[in-house]
């Protein structure tokens, strides 16, 4: 992980012991939004820039032992506190900064879909957006992952093809990509194309239209790597199936490779031609799995170190916990607050050095994201039934007065999703649960909010191992979401 050590990453992780020591809406209101810290080493000061006299003097009147004491947890040594006054306006080095960032993410988003065989030439200053080796590997990839390395390093593998399948956002385009890269880097001569089921289509169509097939055909028939991406896109298109396993079969014949990617396993892709779905399977089917919390820890802290963000066990923790979907739900916030960074730097920041992001930053991002609202209203049974589902208990356990440690809990997140995704207040939400007064409801609720703040691991009978309770509430809430 980047580790950050000009003097504006210090003062940046100052304000954020801050943040941790006075509770988020105490620093928001006092410093997140105007204020500036900066340690100057030659004075052991540290100076805290703020919009106006009345914060100056509220900070000086209550908060100056904390400030120092946070900079004295820092610098490991009592420092000075200069407060300044002085209108602070976003740097205009900003723009530059937010036109670059934008640049950047339009090559990296980009992806490479060449629609013919490159030259050997052509394809070694292919720039792949993905490879093997930048893949973070976990138990939920593993045996994809190794499939592709070894159908990658190897002519004549035994695993083609290969049929890599599973959610959104797992990775599968990134192993793709990376089988390509790896085969283009190691053997330059051979003939490799990456399309998508689309694409396929579409080049397939405009041969037959324009009287060109057998140009197509040589096209695909002289590969040495077929890589498709999204090939359920075929499905219920029956000539360009079978013009796709005719060219499956002759490439193979010659000894090339075949990868392939789909959302589903290639027997429950719907209208996919039986002869089709039986190719698939001959070689290796591999599932990609939503990564554990482990894994998404080491994703979190990969793809903040791309991007040059400095970000610490603790924040990388926070948006782990959030961040409880697919890869590309770590990238978006991620990308955020990269983004919400450059508003807030001054303009002193050095460009060099890596932008730090802290708890005070997490804390903006989630109060100015406006929060997951419901498409429909959600009843209360909805949320009874995921419940139970979850903790694998009828509703009478979960909404009666059972003790037991894993019964709490369940019963406290039923009264937090309720509270938080119906319009009941906590009196009727006693009345539906049968308590003759909301007191104890308003406890539960007061518990469980402590509960998700520690997010200390719980075990869950049924369940294989620890899980933290911000992790079962996401799940709660996506599940009845969509439900």
């Amino acid at each position: 992980m980047t580790t950050a050590t000009s003097t504006h990453d210090i003062s940046t992780r100052i304000a954020d012991r801050l943040a941790q020591s006075l509770g988020t809406k105490r620093f928001a209101m006092w410093f997140d939004q105007s204020a500036r810290f900066k340690v100057d080493p030659a004075s052991n000061t540290l100076r805290v820039t703020v919009a106006n006299k009345f914060l100056a003097d509220g900070i000086a009147r209550q908060f100056r032992s904390e400030v120092c004491q946070a900079a004295k947890e820092e610098l490991g040594h009592d420092v000075g506190l200069d407060l300044a006054v002085k209108p602070v306006a976003v740097a205009p080095a900003s723009t530059s900064q937010a036109a670059n960032a934008s640049s950047v993410s339009k090559v990296e988003l980009s992806t490479v879909k060449p629609s013919k065989p490159a030259s050997p030439k052509q394809r070694s200053n292919t720039n792949w957006r993905h490879t093997l080796s930048d893949f973070v590997v976990g138990p939920s990839n593993e045996l994809a992952f190794a499939a592709a390395v070894r159908l990658a390093e190897h002519d004549q593998d035994p695993g083609s093809p290969l049929f890599i399948h599973g959610g959104c956002g797992l990775g599968k385009t990134h192993l793709l990509q990376g089988i390509c890269q790896r085969v283009s880097e190691l053997q330059p001569d051979r003939h490799v194309l990456y399309t998508t089921g689309e694409q396929f289509t579409n080049d397939y169509i405009t041969a037959v239209r324009s009287n060109t097939l057998n140009a197509f055909r040589r096209k695909i028939r002289r590969l040495d790597l077929l890589a498709v991406d999204d090939v359920h896109f075929l499905a219920n298109k029956e000539k360009t199936q079978q013009e796709f396993l005719h060219c499956f079969n002759e490439i193979e014949l010659c000894g090339a490779r075949v990868v392939l990617v789909s959302d589903s396993h290639p027997k429950l892709i719907k209208q996919f031609s039986d002869a089709l779905a039986s190719r698939c399977v001959r070689g290796m089917v591999v599932r990609v799995d939503d990564p554990d919390d482990d894994t998404r820890l080491r994703l979190v802290e990969a793809l903040a170190e791309r991007r040059g963000l400095a970000v610490p066990q603790g924040v990388a923790q926070t948006i782990t916990d959030r961040c409880d979907g697919s890869v590309r739900d770590i990238e978006g916030m991620l990308n955020k607050l990269q983004a919400l960074s450059m508003i807030t730097r001054p303009a002193e920041r050095s460009l060099a050095a890596a932008t730090v992001i802290g708890h005070s930053l997490i804390d903006r991002l989630f109060r100015e994201q406006p929060a997951s609202t419901p498409r429909r209203p959600i009843r209360y049974d909805v949320i009874l039934n995921a419940v139970c589902e979850m903790f694998s208990l009828s509703p009478e356990q979960v909404t009666g007065r059972v003790r037991k440690t894993h019964v709490v809990l369940a019963r406290s997140l039923l009264i937090h999703l309720v509270y938080e995704l119906t319009p009941m207040s906590y009196p009727e939400i006693a009345a539906i649960m049968g308590r003759p007064n909301h007191s104890t409801i308003v406890t539960a609720a007061g518990r469980i909010k402590k509960q998700l703040r520690e997010n200390k691991p719980v075990l869950i009978p049924g369940h294989p191992a620890e899980t933290k309770p911000t992790k079962l509430l996401e799940q709660l809430r996506r599940e009845v979401m969509s439900a």
